[in-house]
């Protein structure tokens, strides 16, 4: 296998994040957020859509990479200003931080 074949088959061996927020469960069972790995192709998106603005960016992350348990979407853009003034930021920072991975900061700024 040629190089970018192993970074493609490594990209591909990445399976679905489960991310468990209590905060925002029923209060019984905490809500489960599914999500693929991010690409660059969705970092360059998010950072168009933002104009490089890092916290609207944590919302088009939710509303882009958030899925249910059958792989719909949880929010819309319908939903962006309820999640950029009506959620618990702290919340929403931790759990788009966390769909992000391994993402740097640096690599989030637009050079």
């Amino acid at each position: 296998m040629s190089a970018i074949d192993n970074a493609v088959a490594h990209y591909k061996s990445i399976s679905t994040k489960i991310i468990e927020v209590p905060e925002w469960g029923d209060g019984e069972q905490p809500l489960k957020i599914y999500c693929e790995p991010i690409t660059l192709f969705d970092m360059k998106k998010f950072m168009r859509l933002a104009k490089d603005d890092e916290v609207e960016m944590l919302v088009y992350v939710l509303i882009y990479k958030a899925l249910d348990e059958k792989g719909e979407k949880l929010y819309t853009i319908e939903h962006k200003n309820k999640l950029m003034n009506q959620v618990d930021s702290s919340v929403l920072v931790r759990v788009a931080t966390e769909i992000m991975g391994n993402i740097s900061q640096g690599a989030m700024q637009k050079k």
